[in-house]
């Protein structure tokens, strides 16, 4: 591969920082309004998650076919593209899923991004890319709730899930913001050589 072609790229995602910081805007605005809202029903937060879950899906989708990904790789990014339209499908046509099956299925979508995102960090630590630190963070933050949920999806109580899903959507919204404006400045060095 010549060395041209692996600079091309590398600068694919580059150019679609401001994707990512839709996605991080999105989740983070989702995670406030649900952790500021707790008398939101149980039915009401599982459609407004598989909505977002859907607009995810599609901003990746289009993040991966676009481009050929160097950071993460590209099957990786649309493999979790279709994650997250399928589940946001299955979230947002059922509302009333069972108060068992909603922890298990963010628990596992959580565990998926918290992976993702402790792989994107060390993509950003071999580019020597200043601040990977806090996707680093905050992948392994949401790692922990993750298994927080899975391990006691029903003991640890419906409220209790959906402070965890609610501060997860805060985390997983920031390291996406964080992340976006970590490839724009890429962007901004590149343009200028």
């Amino acid at each position: 591969m010549k060395t041209y072609d692996l600079y091309e790229r590398a600068m694919e995602p580059v150019r679609h920082w401001w994707m990512y910081l839709i996605i991080g805007v999105l989740a983070f605005i989702l995670g406030v309004f649900m952790l500021t809202n707790p008398a939101i029903t149980y039915e009401m937060m599982t459609l407004l998650l598989g909505l977002a879950l859907v607009v995810f899906g599609i901003i990746e989708m289009i993040v991966g076919i676009f481009s050929r990904n160097f950071f993460v790789s590209r099957a990786a990014v649309i493999i979790g593209a279709v994650l997250n339209i399928v589940l946001g499908v299955l979230l947002a046509a059922n509302p009333g899923i069972a108060a068992l099956t909603l922890p298990l299925i963010l628990g596992m979508w959580m565990l998926y991004q918290s992976f993702m995102m402790i792989s994107y960090a060390g993509d950003l630590k071999g580019f020597k890319v200043k601040g990977y630190g806090l996707t680093l963070f905050c992948g392994i933050v949401l790692l922990v709730l993750s298994v927080l949920i899975l391990l006691r999806p029903v003991t640890i109580g419906m409220m209790t899930v959906a402070i965890y899903i609610a501060l997860s959507f805060i985390i997983y919204g920031l390291s996406e913001i964080v992340s976006a404006f970590r490839l724009k400045s890429i962007h901004h060095i590149v343009e200028e050589s």
